[in-house]
């Protein structure tokens, strides 16, 4: 039963050593009929993932930089820095520590143990006895240069940990590059199998390292390999771990042939504790302890409340058929077989029972449970029915975990041998190991010479590229085809000394890091048929291919600005969450040229200019009609379109929030007008078909004003005021007759606000902490889903739209005179005491607070303008005696220009007319006005 069970989780786990396995980023394709090898030589040589000829890149210039072949033929430094030549991986404590059973196998035959690898077989031709031997000393000298073993006893296995793993590894865009490890549909055997061939290899990891160091690995590549061509795809320890131990999984069986999984009575599980239960994130977060217990049960807690408990292992099924499981929990839990969520009890609530049927074979199946307890009491119980099994909670005797710790295959005890390391060391030097792998107090002056670069000869009977390599040069198993690159360009080299063209520089970036395996580019590149299975979403989105592929990079120094395009290169930008494949980081150092080359190489001659977004009235353009055109009352782009971190009214598209950050005016302009010429496929729809505006309400359907009015909108950083009907309130407080108010927590405005809607949509929120109006806004008032919902935690944002959030600080202050600054301190600590507020007959309502021995009454009431909604506030201010020098703050902005109407723009978002006897006056403090 445990070998069924197993082979079903992990059918490979034998790791697959294939003669024909690619290499990163080597654009050479090899034929499988190839003839012409050098003696001794692994079929298929170092492969490409690309066809053979690629505009703009030469293949042997690509090979030579690969190959690094400057580490030991000394070159020019226009040469070196054209070549950009790939590192190898840092050896010593930089480094990732690697057993010595690997070691010893790598050593005596890289090509055979990992084919594809661009390390040389520097013994090949020499006699077993002494290779045997040389193996051994670099074996000793190497693992004494290691980082020390960490201290952690090695981890035990956990079945959902291994199927997360396998998820992520085909997800995240692992598979673009390395052999996908299960067959992405049924039916794609053939094509499957072929992945091996071009591929980049993996090794064998299960006995290579442990977990640890390699999900160590995975989170910051690029501390061990710096040339990037292992990237970072940003993954965190617990989703790193995860794929370590899915690619790691043969140290889960006796051998690494397969076989049973070595089982322990019970189950495994990890405890969690946060300030709020129900957000624990049982997949990311890192557990407070774990162990194992003989059941499903909440005693593992080290508090009674905001904890969590994940448990993990096998239930044993004597028989097949359909199952119901049940969980009975306070508060929430969820119970799942495999990767198939089978029971859904989650959310806040007392004492509750949820059930599920799945049909099921005999034998082992995985199952999960998570359990979270927010506050009070806490229950849960787990129980089943099934074939021959009557209602029952789930005995402790069905239930197991795999309770093997996760060591290297063939780990055996080391000790090292003084002497070894010595000659190891020697050997190190003269070996030229030391040409590629620089190692902190191993001397480089030893190194033999070998020809410069200017002087070698590429026709040479004895050389690296020759057809029979000589014993002792590097033997890398080139092929006829990459042999015949190489010389061919080493006869052209006096062109390496010139630095590459904008177009030659992207083409060769982009094939140096195998960006082609994702993206396409002017006719090149993209996924395979056979690994665009592999692309998927992260939910259940259905965008087509445009939300499961990556962008194609066509002309994209003309659509993207220089600052995103860095963002996304350098420093992990993302849009397309709902893309499951992730964007690689190939660190700065790699890539960081990369910006401005595409800019340079897709430059347009004819591109139009950008408008002025700071021209005089363009704000207003923004906050009208650009926001209504990509509103419910305009072209309705929420109905697929996210927008500022709110959800779209459909389906989960590209947050156009962005746009302005990202794009280029002329390639948004050009895209808007004819969408499928800039992205042929997409789903987007021609609002502007032959130039002409669907939409005639607004600018009067002109298209140019139209298209000009979005960007506007759209340019900005700051969205305060969005689009018409994109909120759509869960549980939405309808103001009709008379005014509301709504007392909670409000964004902007404090813990203690105090929101009044009015029936003409124009609202406020009044902060009663620092005593002051925080916010201003238009249209709907508020969703009260979030408050009258479980504990009703979190702070909530306005409705409606055109939110103005005003400054902080108070309205009132004592002045010396009108230069002094401005107060921060509100609230208490500037004298201030809230007094309540009274209503009127219509619920409108008077603030009532008094500052130091004023006593002020704040009455605002909304009035129904002619183009927009308003709000007329009326301050009345007693006080026994007469306060010198006392001013009110009615407005703070970078620009305040006084109109001819007696009025004050502010910023051009704020119009503000004042109707006392006091003097208006515009002063500065801070910066501000």
């Amino acid at each position: 039963m445990r070998t069924s069970f197993f082979s079903a989780v992990s059918g490979s786990s034998r790791l697959v050593r294939r003669v024909a396995a690619g290499l990163l980023a080597l654009v050479f394709f090899v034929s499988a009929a190839e003839t012409g090898r050098g003696q001794n030589q692994p079929a298929g040589g170092i492969l490409g993932l690309l066809p053979e000829t690629l505009p703009g890149v030469d293949a042997g210039e690509l090979l030579i930089s690969e190959l690094n072949c400057v580490g030991c033929h000394a070159a020019a430094n226009p040469v070196k820095q054209r070549l950009a030549s790939k590192r190898p991986p840092t050896l010593g404590e930089g480094g990732v520590r690697i057993t010595p059973q690997y070691l010893r196998e790598f050593l005596a035959n890289p090509h055979g143990d990992k084919p594809g690898t661009t390390m040389p077989d520097l013994l090949h031709g020499v006699a077993a006895g002494e290779r045997a031997e040389t193996v051994e000393a670099l074996t000793h000298f190497l693992t004494s240069i290691m980082p020390n073993a960490a201290a952690t006893p090695a981890p035990t296995a956990d079945l959902f940990v291994v199927q997360r793993g396998k998820q992520l590894f085909h997800a995240v865009g692992c598979v673009a590059c390395h052999a996908p490890q299960e067959k992405a549909a049924a039916g794609a055997g053939a094509d499957w199998e072929a992945l091996k061939l071009v591929s980049v290899p993996l090794g064998n990891q299960a006995r290579k390292t442990t977990v640890a160091e390699l999900a160590k690995f995975l989170m910051n590549p690029l501390k061990v390999r710096p040339s990037g061509r292992m990237p970072s795809l940003n993954l965190a320890d617990p989703d790193a771990t995860a794929i370590a131990m899915y690619l790691q999984r043969a140290q889960l069986t006796e051998t690494d042939a397969g076989g049973a999984a070595v089982l322990a009575a019970g189950l495994k599980y990890d405890y969690f504790e946060a300030d709020d239960g129900a957000k624990i994130k049982f997949n990311k977060d890192t557990p407070k302890a774990s162990g194992s217990v003989a059941r499903f049960a909440p005693t593992p807690t080290k508090r009674a409340q905001n904890f969590g408990l994940k448990f993990s292992g096998v239930i044993r099924l004597a028989k097949a058929g359909e199952y119901t499981f049940y969980t009975t929990s306070d508060d929430g839990s969820q119970l799942f077989i495999g990767d198939k969520l089978v029971v859904d009890n989650g959310g806040v609530h007392p004492p509750q029972e949820r059930q599920g049927a799945i049909k099921l074979p005999a034998g082992e199946q995985p199952i999960l449970v998570t359990f979270f307890n927010g506050g009070a009491g806490f229950e849960l119980k787990v129980s089943y029915e099934g074939p021959g099994v009557a209602k029952q909670e789930i005995p402790s005797n069905v239930l197991a975990h795999l309770g093997r710790p996760m060591v290297p295959v063939g780990e055996t005890k080391f000790v090292l041998d003084d002497a070894k390391v010595a000659r190891g060391r020697e050997l190190f030097v003269s070996l030229s190991c030391v040409a590629c792998h620089q190692v902190k107090g191993v001397p480089t002056d030893l190194l033999l010479a070998a020809k410069d670069f200017a002087s070698m000869n590429p026709a040479a009977a004895k050389s690296c590229v020759a057809d029979a390599v000589p014993q002792g040069l590097p033997q890398f198993y080139l092929t006829a085809s990459q042999r015949a690159a190489i010389r061919a360009t080493l006869a052209k080299r006096q062109a390496l000394g010139q630095p590459l063209a904008a177009k030659e520089q992207v083409a060769r970036t982009l094939a140096t890091f195998n960006c082609f395996a994702c993206h396409a580019r002017d006719g090149q590149g993209g996924p395979s048929t056979a690994r665009a299975d592999y692309f998927g979403v992260n939910g259940e989105v259905d965008l087509g291919d445009e939300g499961r592929m990556p962008p194609h990079l066509h002309a994209v120094g003309a659509k993207l600005q220089s600052a995103w395009l860095k963002s996304v290169l350098t420093e992990a930008g993302a849009v397309r969450p709902y893309m499951a494949t992730r964007m690689p980081q190939f660190g700065a150092a790699n890539v960081g040229h990369l910006p401005a080359a595409f800019e340079q190489a897709d430059v347009s001659a004819d591109a139009q200019p950008q408008p002025d977004v700071f021209a005089p009235g363009a704000a207003a353009t923004a906050n009208k009609d650009g926001r209504r055109l990509i509103g419910t009352t305009g072209l309705s782009c929420i109905a697929c379109h996210n927008f500022a971190g709110n959800k779209s009214l459909g389906v989960p598209a590209l947050d156009l929030a962005t746009s302005g950050q990202r794009l280029k005016w002329d390639w948004f302009r050009r895209y808007l007008l004819d969408p499928v010429a800039l992205r042929p496929g997409t789903r987007m729809p021609p609002f502007w078909p032959e130039g002409k505006a669907v939409n005639k309400d607004i600018l009067a359907g002109n298209t140019e004003k139209q298209i000009e009015a979005l960007w506007f909108y759209l340019a900005r950083k700051n969205f305060t005021d969005l689009p018409m009907g994109l909120v759509q309130g869960k549980m939405e407080v309808v103001v009709t007759n008379e005014a509301v108010v709504y007392r909670n927590f409000i964004d902007g405005a404090g813990s203690r606000a105090i929101g009044v809607g009015y029936p003409e949509k124009a609202n406020l929120a009044f902060d009663a902490s620092d005593v002051r109006l925080a916010l201003l806004w238009q249209g709907a008032f508020i969703d009260a889903a979030r408050h009258r919902t479980g504990r009703g935690v979190g702070f909530e944002k306005p409705l409606g739209g055109n939110v103005l959030k005003l400054p902080a600080g108070p309205e009132f202050a004592v002045l010396a005179d009108d230069k002094a600054a401005w107060p921060t301190d509100a609230g208490k600590k500037a004298e201030f005491q809230m007094r309540g507020y009274r209503l009127d007959d219509r619920q409108r309502p008077t603030f009532r607070y008094s500052f130091k021995s004023v006593e002020i009454e704040d009455f605002p009431v909304a009035v129904a303008g002619e183009e927009d909604p308003f709000l007329q506030r009326t301050l009345t201010l007693k006080a026994v005696t007469p306060v010198a020098n006392l001013w009110f703050r009615a407005a703070v902005g970078a620009k305040i220009e006084a109109q001819a109407d007696g009025s004050f723009v502010v910023d051009e978002r704020l119009k503000i007319r004042v109707t006392s006897d006091g003097r208006a006056v515009v002063r500065e403090s801070g910066g501000k006005k």
